[in-house]
């Protein structure tokens, strides 16, 4: 009996793709946190946005957490096209 192509499978099977899913998981979702939190602290005019970016992406929910509540001190939300108020 002759096994069709989709019967034969491949090397790791199922295994594999779940372990590849879980991987990619925990490759993705700590990039895409570095990137908004980078992004948000760039609006901000953060002198240390790499640096809240590159801690995101090592430090994973602790620093996540820490960010969120701290964000505020790092300076203030802008909307997209809103010039910083200045101190004069």
């Amino acid at each position: 009996m002759a096994l069709h192509p989709l019967q034969a499978g491949f090397p790791g099977g199922a295994e594999l793709l779940v372990v590849l899913f879980v991987f990619g998981l925990f490759a993705v979702v700590p990039l895409v946190a570095a990137f908004l939190t980078y992004r948000d602290a760039n609006r901000r005019g953060s002198s240390h946005a790499l640096a809240w970016a590159a801690g995101a992406f090592f430090g994973g929910v602790v620093v996540w957490v820490l960010y969120f509540v701290v964000r505020d001190e790092v300076g203030p939300g802008l909307r997209p096209g809103q010039a910083p108020e200045s101190d004069v």
